[in-house]
């Protein structure tokens, strides 16, 4: 899953003493808690406010499947204070434009500036946590690169995928050195790891030596928006984005990560010639990718159109003749459900968690080998009897993700964690 832009968690800790007997005199303090009392939640929600991908689809997802929930009581720390509401996303021009003029200061800079704001964070937080006349908050849920150094409240820590550490030669090198400097100093004020695939889950008790018991995944799912659209409205979006009539779909930030660059020799040795769109925006990193396209005179083949909202994505899926998504790392993978959910074949990677979330109904292919992807297109692109196939399975795995379940299982990780 695409990492947050997010400032880090502060510099120092406290010996692991005084850290559990503080903890402990503070539980004690509010009397405990029983089970029929409502769930008091502060949840970092800087992440939310980002681009509608990834991380930001998630919690956005997440906390709005909870707040239907009965007895929740949902407070939304954006850096000063808490507020009761989520916020809107963030425009994905704005961000872009703001993601492009940063890599313009040097690395140190970039690195300096943001564990600045993360630690102005963290003091506000323990205001927050601490200020008198509020009702005392049951656990707080950190959203961000690493947990917060604060002691105050049980915290419950997402961590999407270990990118940062597997794959940290996709990653701006800001970003990995705010991740390796602060990582080690925060992990201890987590009291519980959330994570949303079981293959990420193994990887952070193996990367942490964390107890299996402290760790714990719940899947994603498609947001219920996601579904098969009429072939009006599909012609109608397809003519706004200037689409041709049959093409494969890639959707994502296009960052190294994503590995379009295999995609495009696919594209290139393949026997069809069925052009490519790629939806999303332009994330960091070279695109090598670009030139292949000039070189090989394949402008007239790939179709760029940044990135789309979601009430003209999902027609943009269910015109689709299948998703390609070669990615060579995710924390779940959740265009492959978006994708199943509207109808639409998929063909992904058999890498990481991609298997968890896509199944039996998709094709799985190695995402080293640009002849199996392109096997793989002219397989589903020719017969329909396995187009068929997939759209039925990939209706049904779609159909065993939902928020609704998601969020249960978050709030019984909360929970667990304050008992």
């Amino acid at each position: 899953m695409e990492a947050v832009y997010q400032p880090f968690q502060g510099l120092c800790f406290n010996a692991a003493e005084s850290f559990v007997s503080y903890r402990a005199f503070f539980l004690l303090s509010l009397g405990g808690r029983n089970t029929g009392d409502i769930l008091k939640i502060l949840v970092n929600s800087i992440p939310m406010a980002g681009v509608l991908t990834g991380v930001a689809r998630y919690l956005r997802n997440l906390y709005t499947a909870m707040g239907r929930m009965d007895r929740m009581d949902i407070s939304y720390f954006k850096g000063r204070s808490p507020v009761d509401f989520i916020g809107v996303a963030a425009n994905s021009a704005r961000r872009q434009n703001a993601s492009r003029t940063a890599r313009y200061f040097p690395d140190p800079v970039v690195f300096g500036l943001r564990a600045a704001s993360r630690l102005k964070y963290e003091y506000f937080l323990n205001r927050a946590c601490k200020k008198k006349g509020r009702p005392g908050f049951d656990v707080y849920h950190e959203t961000a690169f690493t947990p917060a150094k604060q002691t105050r409240v049980p915290t419950v820590y997402s961590v999407y995928d270990l990118s940062l550490r597997r794959f940290r030669e996709t990653q701006p090198r800001d970003r990995v050195w705010l991740f390796e400097c602060f990582i080690k100093s925060r992990l201890r004020y987590a009291d519980h790891v959330l994570t949303i695939s079981e293959f990420i889950r193994q990887e952070i008790i193996d990367e942490f030596k964390l107890q299996p018991s402290m760790v714990t995944a719940v899947p994603l799912a498609p947001d219920p928006l996601f579904a098969p659209c009429s072939e009006h409205l599909v012609e109608k979006v397809r003519h706004k984005y200037k689409l041709p009539r049959s093409y494969l779909l890639f959707v994502s930030s296009l960052e190294p990560r994503k590995n379009i660059d295999l995609l495009i020799n696919a594209l290139m040795i393949s026997s069809t010639d069925i052009p490519l769109v790629l939806v999303g925006w332009q994330g960091w990193g070279q695109k090598k990718w670009r030139e292949k396209i000039k070189d090989r005179q394949l402008a007239n083949r790939i179709i760029m159109t940044g990135h789309i909202p979601d009430h003209d994505l999902r027609a943009v899926y269910s015109g689709a003749r299948a998703l390609v998504y070669p990615s060579l790392y995710e924390g779940f993978g959740l265009p492959i459900v978006e994708a199943m959910a509207c109808d639409c074949p998929v063909i992904c990677s058999n890498a990481a968690s991609m298997p968890e979330a896509a199944g039996n109904a998709a094709v799985l292919v190695n995402p080293y080998s640009s002849d199996e992807f392109a096997h793989a297109i002219d397989t589903i692109v020719h017969d329909s009897r396995v187009r068929d196939e997939l759209v039925k399975k990939g209706r049904a795995q779609a159909a065993a993700f939902t928020w609704r379940k998601t969020a249960g299982q978050t709030v019984e990780v909360f929970k667990k964690v304050i008992k």
